[in-house]
């Protein structure tokens, strides 16, 4: 089945499909960060006062405020194509590597595409990393292709674009050294290669000292964003080099060659691949356990750290692909048959987690709806809000304070009311008047089938607070 060009692109986008096909019943609806920075022109202001130094890119300003003021769908919109995108990439890519099989490249192009990695695809807030991550597999194609200096051209810029994510700094070292290696079993020396590719090498070390200085940070929280840490750092090294120890224990000690220990060779570089992937996000501070690194797949209160698993499919694809030659001998039936259905229970977890994103749209929707109409919410101006539809949050999210605020100012716009999240009533500033207590009478299933979560309201006035 994956041998077949057209039936794997078929199958492969079938099984997209059904994965995130429910993304176009969410498209407007605001998760985590989105509410503060795409909500209303005020949230647009905050976020780009400064103009086009403030550490963002002048493009993304112009790009990402005329999606948000013009064509708000188009951020989950884009997202879903995007990822096509980067996989029609990869597999222009790996084409023309001659230590793959066909069969093998249709796997970790399919794997790469519906591995249930980086779930918090869904907000808006993260648009940005995923629109740069398919700007850089098409950089890399392009740049792969090595026709002419136009096509070189068009690739450098596409790559610089594609470094507003910081993380693709680390990984251009894959597209570099995949051409290094293909150069080199052309059967060319290596100088000849670094002349023809030194501006590409010096790119991201120049674009990681030059661009700040050009566009300075005004933001000291996002600031933390680009500062590594020397924990982190160690850490990262620490699973790079071990990775890296793998690779030459095969090749030296067990005297892996690539005819006989197939599978061993590409678990191995996929082992690589995926610990360079997340070596950025362990010199931040990220990934501190091995819980974090799961969070692609066990939903809890860190689901929104699943953007850090950005560039992970690709190693993680290559890695599984290497496991299943091992297991079955590279039989090609067997591999075809196992890889299928590796995808498609990815694919049943990602249209999990995508029915778990439509389910909170619609409590959304069906809270500002019952806010709205309430005229006992509209008397008082601080709240708590007791959330006991907790079941309805996608991933086990919870819903912060500043996003209850923008739920509540989108269900009477007329109204300046603040919130916080459920506590002990202890009459500090801001001084609660009421408590909002949600509750939904339906279950998932229900709620899913027949669109309606069965929210209700109740208002409780807090009198130990009234002056």
């Amino acid at each position: 089945m994956l041998v077949n060009e057209k039936n794997t692109y078929r199958y492969g986008l079938l099984l997209y499909l059904f994965s995130y096909g429910l993304t176009f019943f969410y498209l407007n609806t605001f998760f985590w960060d989105d509410l503060i920075n795409y909500f209303d022109i005020k949230s647009l202001d905050t976020r780009w006062k400064t103009g086009a130094f403030s550490g963002f890119s002048p493009v993304r300003l112009v790009l990402e405020r005329w999606m948000a003021e013009s064509f708000l769908s188009s951020f989950r919109i884009f997202s879903f194509l995007a990822f096509l995108i980067a996989a029609l990439s990869l597999n222009g890519i790996l084409k023309a590597q001659k230590w793959l099989m066909v069969v093998e490249r249709h796997a970790i192009v399919i794997l790469f595409l519906l591995l249930p990695v980086n779930s918090a695809r869904a907000s808006m807030t993260i648009f940005m990393y995923t629109f740069s991550y398919s700007v850089f597999f098409l950089a890399w194609w392009i740049y792969s292709t090595r026709r002419n200096w136009f096509a070189l051209a068009v690739s450098l810029f596409l790559f610089l674009f594609s470094f507003d994510t910081a993380s693709l700094l680390v990984f251009m070292i894959v597209p570099l050294s995949l051409s290094l290696y293909n150069f080199l079993e052309s059967g060319q020396h290596y100088g000849n290669w670094l002349k023809r590719n030194l501006i590409f090498c010096i790119a991201p070390i120049a674009f990681w000292f030059i661009e700040p200085k050009l566009n300075p940070m005004v933001d000291i929280t996002r600031e933390v964003y680009y500062t590594p840490k020397l924990s982190g750092m160690l850490r990262g090294a620490l699973l790079l080099g071990l990775s890296i120890m793998f690779i030459g224990w095969g090749l030296i000690q067990r005297k892996w060659k690539y005819d006989h220990s197939r599978g061993q060779i590409q678990f191995a570089i996929g082992f690589v691949l995926t610990a360079l992937a997340m070596f950025p996000y362990f010199a931040l501070g990220h990934f501190a356990n091995l819980n974090t690194i799961l969070i692609g797949f066990i939903p809890g209160s860190s689901d929104w750290d699943s953007r850090h698993q950005l560039l992970m499919p690709l190693g993680l694809a290559v890695m599984i692909v290497g496991l299943v030659n091992f297991l079955t001998s590279t039989n090609v039936h067997k591999f075809s048959r196992t890889i299928a259905l590796v995808a498609l229970v990815s694919s049943f977890l990602n249209f999990s987690t995508s029915q778990e994103y439509l389910l909170d749209a619609r409590k959304q929707r069906d809270v500002i709806e019952a806010l709205s109409s309430n005229n006992d919410v509209k008397q008082f101006n601080s709240v708590l809000i007791d959330d006991q539809a907790l079941r309805f949050n996608a991933r086990g999210r919870s819903i912060r304070s500043f996003e209850w605020d923008k739920i509540l100012q989108k269900a009477n716009p007329g109204l300046n009311q603040t919130s916080d999240v459920f506590r002990y009533v202890d009459c500090s500033s801001p001084r609660p008047e009421a408590i909002i207590r949600i509750t939904a009478t339906n279950g998932r299933l229900r709620a899913l089938v027949f669109n309606d979560v069965g929210v209700t309201i109740e208002v409780l006035p807090i009198e130990a607070c009234v002056n």
